[in-house]
């Protein structure tokens, strides 16, 4: 089996044989567990991303890395995260949405593994600073290719399993999942990293990374169809099942939004936003242990309430 036609969006099965009752049943169990999986798995993403964050005194300290070079590893995760947000979340459209959130999770839980060992090897004298630096460089510029590919498909998830009705409420509830993670991320990783040492906050990390590509593989489904079910809109009665079910093909609606000026407003008002965002979260601990004299368990449990 190649990658494409693995990654590739799920062939229709055979229509459900139940009555209506049992089908609907089916269905909203199914989206369900689809809006679970997306949710719960996208807030493990999170882990995986923002573990840095937590254990930049504690490697400052160990003399492993400086600040600045803190923040050039930090900054190829986020500009490797923005191209590959643009770029994954075209293949989303056409992909078998399980797949491709969990393999993009799996590849941050490795990742972060490889950083925590990376940092066990630097302590024990078997790595140099600037072997650390590339290095950690590297598989954080990885992470955030991935953690790219968490995002789209969650979202595609809730395009794919809701109408357009109830769509936004529920993208509401999945907005959620941003928040939680990084509150997790801060409280969950701060305590590890104030145990155990700095290494384990990224093992910590892959830990949780793994339990949120069980939850993807195990709830999240592809597409109705995939289960024998209608299109979406006519499973809900926003269309007739004689109605055309042709809006365009997707490349085509993809086109249609790279046109569209006030998605590009949009676009542009949300990278300024993340601007303050992620100078809180990248780096609201460490000012709160340098300049503020908190400890890793209280500053943690501060910057999280911003989450």
């Amino acid at each position: 089996m190649s990658i494409l036609s693995f990654f590739r969006k799920s062939a229709p099965s055979a229509p459900f044989a139940g009555d209506d009752a049992a089908r609907m049943k089916l269905y909203r169990k199914l989206r369900f567990q689809s809006f679970i999986a997306g949710t719960v798995g996208y807030s493990l993403y999170y882990v995986c991303r923002t573990s840095l964050n937590v254990v930049k005194k504690p490697i400052l300290e160990s003399g492993a890395l400086d600040a600045t070079q803190l923040g050039i590893i930090g900054s190829a995760l986020l500009f490797a995260y923005a191209i590959g947000k643009f770029v994954n979340g075209f293949l989303s459209d056409h992909s078998n949405i399980k797949r491709f959130m969990a393999a993009g999770l799996c590849v941050s839980a490795v990742a972060n593994l490889l950083v925590g060992v990376l940092g066990f090897a630097g302590g024990a004298g078997l790595a140099g600073n600037m072997t650390l630096f590339v290095a950690f460089a590297v598989m954080w510029g990885v992470n955030g290719w991935a953690q790219s590919m968490g995002a789209p498909p969650a979202i595609i998830a809730l395009s794919r399993w809701y109408p357009l009705s109830k769509r936004g409420t529920y993208y509401g509830f999945f907005s959620a999942s941003h928040n939680l993670g990084e509150f997790l991320s801060f409280l969950f990783v701060g305590a590890v990293v104030g145990i155990f040492g700095w290494q384990w906050g990224f093992v910590g990390s892959s830990v949780a990374g793994v339990l949120g590509v069980a939850v993807i593989v195990f709830l999240l489904h592809d597409t109705p169809e995939s289960k024998g079910l209608p299109p979406i809109e006519v499973l809900t009665g926003e269309e007739s099942p004689g109605q055309s079910h042709d809006h365009g093909s997707t490349s085509d609606l993809q086109r249609s939004v790279i046109r569209n000026p006030f998605v590009w407003v949009l676009a542009l008002s949300s990278a300024f936003m993340y601007v303050s965002r992620y100078a809180v979260n990248g780096w609201g601990v460490l000012f709160l242990q340098e300049v503020k004299g908190y400890s890793l368990a209280l500053a943690t449990q501060v910057i999280s309430v911003n989450a």
